[in-house]
């Protein structure tokens, strides 16, 4: 049986982008099924603000990054922009089985040729790279349907999941807020798979509810993104 992965993302932050790298390099040695949820770090901030904090760039993202394997351009042009368009449009594009694909589309296209993911032209050339139909994507990502979904999404990620950043990894009972290493993530997934294959201690005939990690009820199935690893 597959060990299951969630993880936690932001299109703006460089911090998912080498988790994302991280976990499907993981991927390519373990039988797992990974879960990517959308959540927009920051849903009150203002449409623009200024460049991203070169300090902060140099002296952490791209030694991270450098570290992890992940190759990035540089920072992502001024000014900076909000992913709430871009998280609307992938409640779509989960819709059309095309999630992985588009969330490549738009990471690439932030991080590595700095272009205005907030823009609906933008992100409508991005979705029909991805294979989506343009026409229709770019009617979701003005619809209110597709925004309350986001919406929705984001509000059971701080009040069933906990989330507070991004990214977050969880495996099993094992969770870390942060971008993880390649040694982590294969421990955490040996350890779930173990775990998975000791008998259970409940007696048979007895009815358990799925509960989440954590101990709360099941997440919703809105702004999920299922990939069975490569193994």
């Amino acid at each position: 049986m597959a060990v299951a992965m969630d993880v936690w993302f932001d299109y703006i932050c460089p911090y998912s982008v080498i988790t994302r790298h991280v976990v499907a390099e993981v991927l390519a040695g373990h039988e797992a099924v990974v879960t990517y949820h959308p959540f927009e770090v920051n849903p009150d901030c203002v449409e623009e603000a200024g460049e991203y904090p070169r300090g902060v760039w140099e002296a952490s993202v791209r030694p991270l990054a450098r570290e992890r394997g992940v190759r990035l351009s540089g920072p992502p042009g001024a000014p900076l922009r909000r992913a709430r368009l871009a998280l609307v449009g992938y409640q779509y594009a989960l819709d059309e089985g095309a999630g992985g694909t588009y969330s490549d589309e738009v990471f690439r296209a932030y991080f590595d040729q700095w272009q205005d993911i907030s823009d609906p032209v933008v992100l409508t050339r991005l979705a029909a790279r991805a294979g989506l139909d343009a026409q229709a994507y770019r009617a979701a990502i003005m619809s209110p349907q597709y925004l309350l979904r986001h919406r929705r999404a984001d509000a059971a990620a701080r009040t069933e999941q906990g989330i507070t950043m991004v990214p977050v990894v969880r495996i099993g009972s094992w969770r870390l807020d942060g971008v993880p290493t390649r040694e982590q993530l294969a421990e955490a997934l040996d350890r779930a798979a173990a775990d998975e294959q000791a008998p259970s201690s409940t007696p048979a005939g007895t009815q358990v509810s799925p509960l989440a990690a954590d101990g709360r009820a099941p997440r919703p199935a809105s702004g999920e993104e299922a990939f069975p690893s490569a193994a």
